[in-house]
């Protein structure tokens, strides 16, 4: 067994010592509380270095071991200000289901649907499909007649 073997780049203990040697952190693992010493991340990393002092594992997987077992502590704790916002669905009232069959029979957009729904584009198509009255396709409404409108003059503009 070669404890003495060292390390490609030096590791930072808590306890205010640099590690160099296979030794030097085995008797940083012994001065753990029992608890600590018995996570599975510390079994994980004494296990690296039994291997790495054997010569069967290398050593770099043993310093890989050293530092998720020290950086445990870090990872676990949960910061409060880089959680991801979390978005809840908004059940749809029957106002607004009756708001949305409306729209669709008048021939609104998507857009315009969900503008008056205060919803996006997508989940006003997809509820419209839901209830069984999807919006047309784009190819549909381009292929209907073109209703023109006609401006009535009056008979003062007309001179």
């Amino acid at each position: 067994m070669s404890w003495d073997s060292e390390f490609a780049e030096p590791i930072d203990l808590p306890n205010n010592v640099v590690a160099t040697t296979l030794r030097q952190v085995t008797a940083y693992i012994s001065e753990l509380p029992d608890a600590e010493q018995n996570s599975r991340e510390w079994l994980n990393a004494r296990k690296r270095i039994l291997e790495a002092a054997d010569q069967v594992g290398s050593i770099w997987f043993a310093r890989i071991a050293i530092i998720r077992a020290l950086r445990r502590d870090r990872e676990n704790v949960v910061r409060l200000d880089c959680r991801m916002p979390r978005f809840r669905k908004r059940s749809w009232s029957p106002e607004e289901l009756t708001l949305l069959n409306k729209l669709v029979v008048a021939g609104a957009s998507p857009g315009t649907a969900a503008e008056a729904l205060n919803r996006t584009e997508e989940t006003v198509r997809i509820k419209a499909r839901m209830i069984g009255c999807p919006f047309p396709h784009r190819n549909e409404i381009k292929r209907r007649p073109q209703v023109k409108r006609i401006a009535l003059v009056s008979s003062s503009d007309a001179t």
